[in-house]
């Protein structure tokens, strides 16, 4: 099959990148439509994609799109339905079919966020979701929309990397702690948390602790938000030498090598569960929505900072909830497969 996928900015770019070459190891010709390309923590330096350097409005009304089998959109909010809108009136105006349109949540969400993630969604021609969990708070949200017959797929953790690529230890132990730019949403909050990392490493001189960024920052720090732990590390002229800055491109390797991870809310948390390093969802700030805390209720992950001390307490962390990690998608293993074969249903049903 020929597929585009649609994006634009970070986290669509590399969630398709993830998608696109899952499909085609699976013999899909794919190619990203994105306003920018761009290095992401989810490219692990595999071949890139080819890249058409499309806004989406001008992908959605573009003659480009008549060469595709379906197109794949990864955009968020409203721009999910002005592409489907634009799509199909610029197809009228040219006479043809529109192309089949496949789209789902980038990242995991559960909740009032996955609800708010997929009303925009509704209409498309199949939507994709990631496990059972969210599939049956789809449904659930189908029931009162008058569209009960919307086209769903179940395709798996497709937005995170959850096959290992690589292994590596460090020479000593090594906590991460994922640094989301947004979370805490103060520099105050912010600068709470860092001083007590701080506090941390510095009563623990045989462990690395390590602040690593999940997002691309400017390469001058001077232009790093002051809500990133980035941030307060590289303004701390008293950093102890075991606590690290990691940027971005980084992150599949300090995850690798890390003896246990920490987060709020990133969903490459799941990839630190699914790879088996003791992980813990600080609960510090409360299960709340815009943390996406909700996601990982039921994980069995969830700590407050206080309690991971000595930090040798964290290699002795059970598993995470293996129940809970199936219903949100890690249970499927077919998943790139699951698309093609609907698509290609797709495919076939279209006049």
């Amino acid at each position: 099959m020929n597929l585009g996928l649609v994006c634009e900015g970070e986290p669509g770019l590399a969630a398709c990148r993830q998608l696109g070459q899952a499909l085609r190891q699976r013999g899909a010709c794919v190619t990203l439509l994105s306003p920018t390309e761009g290095n992401t923590a989810g490219n692990t330096g595999q071949d890139h994609l080819p890249w058409l350097p499309l806004a989406p409005l001008a992908a959605a009304c573009s003659d480009l799109l008549q060469g595709l089998d379906a197109v794949g959109v990864f955009l968020e909010g409203a721009a999910v339905a002005s592409f489907r809108r634009v799509h199909a009136e610029a197809a009228r105006l040219r006479g043809a079919p529109p192309r089949p349109l496949f789209s789902g949540p980038i990242r995991p969400l559960c909740g009032d966020a996955l609800t708010a993630d997929l009303l925009p969604r509704l209409g498309y021609d199949l939507i994709c979701v990631q496990g059972q969990a969210q599939q049956e708070e789809l449904s659930w949200l189908l029931q009162d929309s008058g569209q009960t017959e919307q086209a769903v797929e179940t395709i798996g953790l497709w937005c995170l990397p959850t096959q290992p690529i690589g292994h590596a230890t460090s020479q000593q132990p090594m906590l991460l702690m994922l640094d989301q730019a947004e979370l805490p949403p103060s520099p105050f909050a912010n600068g709470v948390l860092y001083e007590r990392l701080k506090a941390i490493a510095l009563s623990s001189p045989g462990w690395l602790v390590r602040l690593q960024s999940e997002s691309p920052l400017a390469v001058d720090p001077a232009e790093w938000p002051q809500t990133s732990l980035l941030w307060h590390g590289q303004q701390d002229l008293q950093r102890p030498a075991n606590l690290q800055l990691g940027l971005a491109d980084d992150l599949p390797m300090a995850l690798i090598q890390a003896s246990a991870c920490l987060g709020i809310g990133s969903a490459w948390l799941i990839s630190a569960m699914v790879w088996g390093k003791p992980t813990v969802v600080l609960g510090d700030y409360g299960i709340r929505t815009e943390f996406n805390g909700p996601l990982f209720f039921g994980s069995g992950a969830m700590q407050q900072l206080a309690d991971c001390l000595p930090l040798e307490r964290l290699l002795q962390l059970p598993p995470v909830n293996p129940h809970w990690l199936g219903s949100r998608g890690w249970a499927i293993a077919d998943g790139p497969e699951r698309l093609l074969r609907r698509l290609e249903q797709l495919g076939g049903e279209q006049p």
